[in-house]
């Protein structure tokens, strides 16, 4: 791998850790502020539909995207075709969630889920048509562009909502938090990638890309269900303050072990992607990133699970003091999650999403 290469990605990780770090941080500072204005029970109902949405965001975003990644040659019919896909896919799903909400509030024994649902639902739509910047993002090593975007969408939509909550708007405040970021990042990234790859439609593209992306849908699809899976049930089986507090002790390790993860996938994934004849190259790739990832990761969660009874307290109040076992099993879970990112990276840029799915 010459230095030109090596010096490209270094340069895009650089960035991709700067994006999630600092639009990360920022949604921290917020959630801190949030936490001490509302309460385990609002942060436990946005919960639950935030696990509803996230599985419709992955039936939307993933897949064919990482598929534009991946293949070698995409032009701008293989991105017109996976955009125009993703939105009537966007649209249709949303129409599904719309409808069953009532049901989901019914499960929930909580009248107020079936508006929440149906208004927070409308990030689907945004967020197809985000995927697909991403994905041009990720191909041309744009992250400095994607770091300037989440950073300032993260920046409103936290404003946003910590003037709804000072306001009494409660759950509400959540909720538009989630709105707004969509939004103005799908405003902020199309206005600095300057890109857009027109409304053509080919069928026998998406047909070339099926069989690829499928398989990564089917497993985002998989580990996104086992993910979440348990938040439905300590919503049904216990309550809404269990689950906010559950959520809230998973937040601190997930904002640092995501940061690098995400980072790791997005900077990867291409870059192995243009090295996939060459295994040596991918291997040392690979190398590269388990190594940097354990040093950094493990001492961290580490030192995190030691000092998780004051940082909580500090932090959230006393009302969150139940979120303090969930900070510290968590810490342990995710020590391990790196290194398994990276790995799965390797098998996609290889092109091997059939091993992905069965792993």
């Amino acid at each position: 791998m010459n230095k030109k290469n090596k010096s490209e990605i270094s340069t895009s990780l650089f960035w991709k850790i700067l994006e999630n770090g600092g639009s990360q941080g920022v949604q921290f500072i917020v959630s801190v502020l949030l936490a001490r204005l509302l309460s385990p029970s609002e942060y436990g109902i946005v919960a639950i539909v935030l696990i509803f949405t996230t599985i419709a965001n992955v039936l939307v975003q993933n897949g064919f995207a990482s598929a534009l990644i991946q293949k070698f040659h995409a032009d701008d019919l293989d991105f017109s075709s996976v955009l125009i896909f993703n939105v009537l896919l966007s649209v249709a799903i949303y129409m599904l969630l719309f409808l069953g909400s009532p049901v989901i509030a019914g499960i929930y024994k909580n009248p107020e889920l079936t508006n929440i649902l149906r208004v927070m639902g409308i990030i689907i739509l945004p967020g197809s048509i985000i995927s697909i910047e991403n994905s041009y993002v990720a191909r041309n090593m744009k992250f400095k562009t994607l770091f300037i975007a989440t950073f300032l969408s993260s920046v409103i939509s936290g404003s946003v909502s910590v003037i709804m909550a000072l306001e009494g708007a409660k759950v509400w405040a959540l909720v538009f938090q989630q709105i707004v970021y969509y939004f103005a990042l799908l405003i902020i990234l199309g206005i600095g990638i300057k890109y857009f790859p027109g409304l053509k439609f080919s069928l026998d593209r998406l047909k070339t890309m099926f069989a690829y992306g499928s398989k990564l849908l089917a497993a985002s699809l998989i580990d996104t269900i086992f993910t979440n899976i348990h938040g439905l049930v300590i919503g049904k089986a216990y309550s809404e303050d269990m689950l906010g507090s559950f959520n809230r002790g998973e937040q601190f390790p997930k904002l640092v072990v995501s940061n690098l993860s995400s980072a790791i996938q997005s900077v990867l994934l291409p870059a192995m992607s243009k090295k996939q004849e060459s295994k040596e190259d991918v291997k040392s790739l690979l190398k590269s990133s388990v190594r940097l990832s354990t040093f950094v990761v493990a001492p961290m969660m580490c030192g995190l699970a030691a000092v998780s009874d004051n940082l909580i307290l500090l932090l959230l109040g006393e009302k969150w003091r139940i979120a303090i076992p969930f900070l510290q099993m968590m810490c342990f879970s995710y020590v391990f999650w790196p290194i398994h990112v990276s790995n799965l990276e390797a098998l996609n840029a290889m092109g091997r999403s059939d091993i992905f799915l069965k792993l």
